[in-house]
């Protein structure tokens, strides 16, 4: 049975009469967007399958049809050979008829058989045909109802899609209209731009002209510098004369200062209150000092045992209480602790079981030397926290039993460093999360930079944050520096420092993310060194100084009713009042310097500290609108002088890598300190966990920083007393 590709080729317009062409690539709004070609794809591969089946039936029919008439014409033939041989079989003699007969018989019915069963094989080949036949008709049938389904379905997605592309050409039509809108908009801001380009070229001829005469004006300046250069070598001999004169003058700058201003304080004397020193009579007593974390040793000594029997009758004494004195007392020395470690073996055959075993290795934090953990610990504790020089420390080890070489000490120093980097980065770190920190920097020694060919000077830098101190020693004093310890802050942070212009040029290179808090001590200090030497300057140096001193005093009096909970705009009243009272003596204070600075000339001795109050202004009254920050770096000033104390002993550090040691050190230490933590027992655990972990420093920080251990442990490792 043919079929026609008319049949797999209707139309499929809708039936509304759509006159939009098929397939249109649309979007169907849904849900869970429709993949349309795909879809038309899947059903047009379905259609060419079962077209290739529908061919390859038509074309097994056509060969059973064939093989229909292959046996019909072989059927003819037989038909007419046994005609032929029936005729033989009349016409020959009788005695070969007779033989003649019986072969043609059962030739014949060879024949006969043979022709049976190939009308056998025909019939069976029709039945077979008609099945076929039957089959495909049936599946015929059941493809153009898959068809007409299948144009349904498409006729349906077809008239969704119209749908939908005409909702995307209205929605592209309001693009396009906005679109030029925007260009109509942006052709004027153009037209404007090209008359402001033509002002602006106008202007650059102008400048052109203006130009040439600046260049005529600097020839003759530069006739004026070749006549001044000639002047400034005649007074050279008279700097040289000045700078004589003013050392001198500097070596009784000090003398100057103590006695003039010794005694008295940026903030000046307060008034006093009648108070008398000490304990004052009828207010409680803080009573005997707790030690709960003190060791306990209980000693008793009884009377001789002549004694204790009565002299006269020889009768026994009996137990009547006891009496108890508490002392206090300290016992250092250092021993020799043999730890033993027995070795049990096996009595038994079994061989999974280990043949000896014996209690695990001793911990140490260096395995090539013979010195405990409290050693290493003892010596760091002298060293950077007592600071004292590494001589002093082995001799003080040497006075309580164990004599180490300050060489062995020295040594070891580089073995430290990997164990407390970690640390030291953690600090900088938390740090860089601060919204205050103060900064300052001081002179150091690194005796190895003597052998490179250079000075051996080098600086301690110091970064202070509420709860963490950070030290960082350098060869440079450059802005480069002040980059390493606050290049990396996380939010805008307020630095509290001197006016030393590494500190500018690190803030305008943060463009806004470091505020600056000038010192008022250093400013106050400006007006003392310029009236040094001089008496007639000393009443007017005085009246800033008490100025000064009274912005201290109304800052301490604003401070006292000041709630960190609540910005400035929610504060009390009584905080409202001294914040006004010091914003106006801070004004009055920048406009007496202005007045007074107008009525001066330019190399007026009096006018270097005032130019300075007024450059810094900005600066110098960042504390006024935000109360926690301080008014002076004192807080850094502090920190340092542990440093600088430790420095003066030992004279700095040899090489560079006990100079970065030891600022790691000092950081971890004031670190510490600052928090209340008992110092000598965390390094002994910090070193005892090291030792456990391979004598590399724990993976997890949290447990020894005193910003994220838990309250448990901080009370664990406070400081007693």
């Amino acid at each position: 049975m043919a079929v026609l590709d008319e049949d797999f080729c209707t139309d499929l317009t809708a039936a509304e009469g759509d006159d939009a062409l098929w397939p249109l690539p649309v979007v169907v709004p849904a849900r869970e967007p429709l993949d349309w070609a795909s879809l038309l794809e899947e059903a047009e591969t379905r259609i060419k399958e079962e077209q290739v089946r529908v061919r390859v039936a038509e074309l097994r029919r056509e060969e059973l049809r064939r093989s229909e008439a292959d046996a019909r014409a072989i059927a003819n033939t037989l038909t007419r050979q046994l005609d032929v041989f029936r005729f033989k079989l009349k016409t020959a003699t009788a005695k070969t008829a007779s033989r003649a007969t019986s072969a043609l018989e059962r030739r014949v019915k060879a024949q006969d058989a043979e022709i049976a069963d190939l009308q056998l094989t025909l019939r069976r080949s029709h039945e077979r045909r008609e099945r076929i036949e039957t089959g495909h008709q049936n599946e015929i049938n059941w493809l153009k109802q898959d068809m007409d389904r299948e144009r349904s379905r498409v006729a349906k997605v077809y008239r969704e899609g119209k749908r939908a592309a005409e909702a995307l050409r209205n929605q592209f039509d309001r693009q396009i209209a906005a679109a030029r809108r925007r260009v109509e908009a942006r052709e004027g801001t153009i037209a404007w731009l090209r008359e402001r380009n033509d002002r602006m070229r106008a202007a650059i001829v102008r400048a052109t002209a203006l130009i040439a005469s600046l260049r005529e004006k600097n020839a003759g300046l530069r006739a004026e510098v070749r006549d001044l250069t000639a002047e400034n070598a005649a007074l050279t001999s008279q700097v040289e004369t000045l700078q004589a004169q003013l050392d001198k003058l500097r070596s009784t700058r000090s003398v100057l200062s103590k006695a003039l201003y010794g005694s008295r304080s940026e903030r000046q004397k307060k008034p006093g209150t009648g108070r008398k020193r000490g304990q004052q009579r009828g207010a409680a007593g803080h009573g005997r000092t707790r030690r709960p974390g003190l060791g306990k040793k209980k000693e008793t000594r009884e009377p001789p045992e002549e004694a204790r029997v009565c002299p006269r009758c020889g009768k026994p004494y009996v137990a009547n209480g006891e009496r108890c004195t508490t002392l206090f007392e300290i016992d250092v020395e250092a021993y020799e602790n043999t730890v033993v470690r027995p070795r049990w073996r096996r009595t038994c055959d079994c061989a999974s079981a280990p043949r000896e075993v014996t209690a695990p290795p001793v911990t140490r934090l260096f395995e090539t030397t013979p010195y405990g953990i409290s050693v290493w610990a003892c010596m760091l504790y002298e060293r950077f926290v007592c600071l004292r020089p590494l001589c002093r420390v082995a001799a003080w080890m040497a006075d309580m039993g164990l004599a180490i070489s300050p060489g062995t000490l020295a040594d070891s120093i580089k073995r430290f460093v990997p164990l407390f980097e970690p640390l030291y980065e953690a600090i900088l770190a938390h740090q860089n999360e601060a919204a205050l920190r103060h900064a300052d920097e001081t002179s150091w020694r690194v005796q190895e930079y003597r052998e490179k060919g250079r000075s051996s000077r080098a600086w301690l830098w110091i970064s202070v944050s509420p709860d963490a101190v950070y030290f960082h020693i350098d060869p440079s004093r450059s802005a480069e520096v002040a980059m390493k310890l606050f290049g990396s802050v996380k939010d805008t942070v307020i630095l509290v420092c001197d006016r030393y212009s590494a500190y500018v040029r690190m803030a305008r290179e943060l463009a806004g993310k470091v505020i600056l808090q000038w010192c008022w001590a250093h400013q106050r200090r400006s007006f003392i060194d310029r009236a040094a030497g001089h008496v007639r300057l000393r009443r007017w140096c005085q009246r800033w100084i008490q100025r000064i001193a009274l912005i201290y005093r109304l800052n301490d009096d604003r401070l006292e009713h000041y709630d960190p909970a609540h910005p400035l705009e929610r504060q009390s009243p009584a905080f409202d009042a001294a914040h006004a009272r010091l914003k106006e003596a801070v004004d009055e204070l920048f406009a007496a310097a202005e007045t007074e600075l107008a009525g001066m000339t330019d190399r007026a001795r009096k006018a270097k500290p005032l130019r300075s109050l007024l450059k810094h202004r900005e600066g110098l009254c960042v504390f006024v609108d935000r109360p926690f920050v301080p008014m002076d770096n004192n807080r850094g000033e502090l920190e340092l002088r542990s440093a600088v104390i430790g420095r003066r002993l030992s004279f700095g550090s040899d090489s560079e890598t006990g100079a970065g040691f030891t600022a790691m050190m000092y950081s971890v230490a004031r670190t510490l300190a600052m928090n209340g933590i008992d110092v000598r027992r965390w390094l002994r655990e910090w070193l005892t966990a090291c030792a456990e972990n391979g004598g590399k420093p724990p993976d997890d920080l949290s447990p020894w920083l005193p910003w994220s251990m838990s309250e448990a442990r901080r009370h664990e490792l406070s400081a007693s007393g």
